[in-house]
């Protein structure tokens, strides 16, 4: 068997993390990255607050490329949408779908992650660009 369940923490000796009971996964110190080294986190890059129905851009483009996938996740209160630009160029659109709260939006939220194509993130929540889910 490949996990333990020691006191509600998970540890998954096979790929090298430990799940506690909330589902936040940690990489365990002196294994090798979850992902490998061409992960690249995509995060909100600045703490702001974005009103009811608001939609917020993200100013920085994401470049495609032949040998990456982008794969977004949601939020409780938010959506991410990704338009693409002219030429290779895509960028990132949160938006708010509470009815009444305004959303904080911190600048470490993760909001998507780039993956080598034949990867899948072993997080639950995300789903690749252009698929129906």
């Amino acid at each position: 068997m490949d996990f333990m369940v020691p006191a509600g923490v998970r540890l998954d000796l096979a790929d090298g993390t430990m799940c506690f009971p909330d589902e936040m996964r940690i990489q365990v110190s002196g294994r090798h990255p979850l992902y490998g080294e061409k992960m690249r986190i995509v995060r909100a890059g600045k703490t702001r607050w974005i009103e009811p129905g608001e939609i917020w851009e993200s100013p920085e483009r994401l470049k495609r490329t032949d040998r990456e996938k982008l794969w977004v996740i949601r939020g409780e209160r938010w959506v991410p949408t990704v338009v693409r630009g002219p030429g290779r160029s895509q960028y990132l659109q949160i938006t708010n779908i509470s009815e009444e709260k305004k959303l904080l939006l911190d600048s470490y939220e993760e909001i998507g992650m780039w993956l080598a194509l034949d990867s899948v993130p072993r997080s639950p929540g995300y789903v690749s660009v252009g698929s129906r889910r």
